[in-house]
């Protein structure tokens, strides 16, 4: 029972699909639950290839491609991110990640999705501070008009910035929430997220970090582990 709480994604990012199944085989050995491929990575510009690589585990993936706004590497044109987004879509992945920013000023984006009852990861990330609660309930409130997988990813600049976020599920009913910090301040928000809050999973890299504070897979499967054995053994 408690093992089930503890579900992690591991984010892939590489610059060649070549190197993508060798990825995905080593997060999984690692006892992944769930990858995310960063599409933004690069690998986008081979977007075919990419999406043939990926199609096996589709169903336990989650789809980016991270605009350089909300600290991605995407490099084209928002015409051609929209087009992409929509092919990535259409293999129809367990989620697609595509930022509140995106789907509020993108009616070509929301009308594909809605149409095609594309499920979606609606995401936002602050890179520099973490708000007050008032504005991040504000905030929280106006993603989950747009789907019930909501993720909120802050700058923590003190410790107290973990509660801030934290305090978001007990805000929250229904709503799959994904609410976490980034930075060494904030990596007690992503061990417990999926504790105190009952986020569906969280994030942590397969080797190296792909955002600040990002513990890797081998390490938060040890805690949980302890975790659940504490648990059990009481």
């Amino acid at each position: 029972m408690f093992s089930n709480k503890f579900k992690v994604c591991v984010s892939l990012a590489t610059d060649s699909v070549d190197k993508l199944p060798a990825l995905i085989s080593s997060a999984l050995q690692k006892r992944a639950d769930f990858v995310e491929i960063r599409f933004d990575h690069t690998i986008y510009k081979e977007i075919d290839h990419a999406l043939d690589v990926t199609r096996r585990i589709k169903n336990t993936a989650i789809f980016t491609l991270r605009s350089k706004e909300e600290g991605g590497l995407f490099d084209g044109s928002n015409r051609e991110r929209i087009s992409l987004l929509e092919k990535m879509a259409m293999t129809r992945p367990m989620l697609l990640d595509i930022e509140i920013s995106t789907l509020k000023k993108d009616k070509r984006i929301r009308k594909f999705l809605s149409e095609n009852r594309i499920p979606i990861l609606v995401s936002s990330h602050d890179f520099r501070k973490t708000s007050g609660l008032s504005t991040l309930l504000k905030k929280f409130e106006d993603m989950r008009k747009y789907s019930n997988y909501v993720k909120m990813v802050t700058t923590a600049r003190s410790f107290e910035d973990n509660f801030k976020l934290l305090s978001l599920y007990d805000n929250n009913d229904s709503t799959k929430l994904i609410a976490f910090a980034m930075g060494e301040h904030g990596i007690l928000s992503r061990l417990i997220c999926n504790l105190y809050g009952d986020s569906p999973f969280t994030y942590a890299s397969l080797d190296k970090p792909l955002a600040p504070g990002q513990l890797d897979i081998v390490l938060m499967k040890k805690i949980y582990d302890r975790i659940v054995n504490n648990l059990k053994s009481k």
